[in-house]
């Protein structure tokens, strides 16, 4: 028996997953922005965008984003 992860094609090593993070502007936001200030590091590949709230992050949205070639999306409250 063959599970489906067992037999998906994932990127090779050498390629990278873009992804993006939906952050709500007082919590999440502020702690990436945080990050940065400090000098601390996370992946490149990594791209944040601001909301005012995650619980205006609408479905849409990350359907388009998946559509649009995106490998994952986080939502960060």
């Amino acid at each position: 028996m063959t599970r489906d992860y067992e037999t998906k094609d994932y990127k090779t090593m050498n390629d990278t997953l873009q992804i993006i993070a939906y952050c709500c502007e007082h919590c999440a936001y502020a702690a990436a922005d945080l990050a940065g200030g400090l000098r601390m590091s996370y992946p490149p590949d990594v791209k944040v965008v601001e909301l005012p709230c995650t619980g205006k992050l609408d479905v849409l949205l990350v359907l388009q984003a998946f559509e649009s070639g995106i490998d994952g999306v986080m939502a960060a409250g």
